[in-house]
């Protein structure tokens, strides 16, 4: 939490220092639906997480920033007997993953200057993925820096020239890295508030 606190306090001092006109700064709140492996582990839909977005906008209809966010997801397991880590254990678990992407990102808008303005994005960067299992008294953990990509879809709906509504969509996919063997990847359903710069 300390690290995540860390670099969120970063991010808003460089978005403080490069806002400016043509820039939309988008803070949403987020959904979320893990899948492959860490579908495997938690299953569950998760109604936990926030988006951090920023886009200067290069061209009208080309957006150049930033990506960052939090999504947390829960699970929790029956009672049964569980292998971890070459040791058995019987008891019920209850399963926990965090993610925190940091990426840069870039948005292609499809109509500039109207009110509806659908657009197709990219972000790279890195994820950072925690998994915890928690069994009676033990705590298991799991995590990674991997690398990391996220394609979206989505649209920002103008309210006034300095305010609009934003949802989008975003595929978030770590590659295998550290403790993880295989890939660790979740679907955002994200609604938020876009504050528009001059």
């Amino acid at each position: 939490m300390k690290k995540f606190l860390i670099i969120s306090a970063f991010l808003v001092m460089v978005l403080a220092s490069v806002a400016n006109a043509q820039s939309l700064t988008t803070t949403s709140y987020s959904m979320g639906l893990a899948t492959g492996d860490m579908g495997d582990y938690t299953s569950n839909f998760s109604g936990r997480g926030f988006t951090l977005d920023y886009r200067k906008m290069v061209q009208p209809n080309l957006g150049v920033g930033f990506y960052t966010g939090w999504n947390v997801f829960y699970d929790e397991r029956p009672f049964d007997t569980y292998t971890i880590d070459n040791r058995t254990l019987s008891g019920k678990q209850y399963r926990y993953v965090n993610s925190l992407p940091i990426m840069v990102a870039t948005d292609y808008f499809l109509k500039p200057g109207e009110d509806f303005n659908p657009y197709l994005g990219l972000a790279v960067g890195t994820i950072y993925t925690e998994r915890a299992t928690d069994m009676g008294i033990y705590r298991f953990t799991q995590d990674a820096w991997s690398f990391a990509f996220t394609p979206q879809v989505g649209f920002l709906y103008s309210l006034s020239r300095y305010a609009g509504i934003n949802v989008s969509a975003k595929y978030n996919l770590g590659l295998a890295a550290g403790d993880f063997e295989s890939t660790q990847s979740y679907v955002s359903f994200n609604i938020g508030y876009v504050f528009m710069g001059n």
